[in-house]
């Protein structure tokens, strides 16, 4: 099963918002977000921009990336410099109706693995921890 959920603690993304009024004050994840996307495209990742949502932002992709795969950015409130990453979908295996099976393990695995270098790599991300949606969801920490 792959590690889809990524937790790390940085200071390094603030939170903000374009409409303090609509999201109480501040959402979270959306320099992280922007940042994500550059990191990504610079790693040759086909990342598309980003959008908000009421929990925080997700980093669109486009081809060759199939269009079901984004990447949630938000706060983690576990920690007060907390961020969590999910990468959907959980499962590689996309079932369509009365259409064949679509595998994205490849492409699930160049986008876990570019996320990982890009965390690891900057020295102001700490305590990077990842889990299987399994493990996520049913946590015994």
């Amino acid at each position: 099963m792959l590690k889809s959920y990524v937790e790390f603690r940085t200071e390094l993304f603030p939170p903000c918002s374009e409409n303090t009024d609509e999201w109480e004050g501040a959402v979270w994840g959306r320099s992280l977000a922007t940042y994500l996307n550059t990191e990504l495209q610079k790693r040759g990742l086909p990342s598309a921009g980003i959008q908000a949502e009421d929990w925080g932002y997700v980093v669109n992709f486009e081809a060759p990336f199939h269009e079901d795969i984004w990447l949630g950015c938000g706060k983690y409130d576990e920690y007060p410099d907390g961020f969590l990453l999910m990468i959907e979908p959980k499962n590689p295996i996309i079932k369509k109706w009365f259409k064949p099976n679509i595998d994205v393990t490849e492409q699930l695995e160049q986008l876990i693995q570019a996320l990982d270098q890009i965390l690891q790599q900057n020295e102001a991300v700490h305590d990077v921890k990842w889990w299987t949606a399994t493990e996520f969801e049913n946590p015994k920490r």
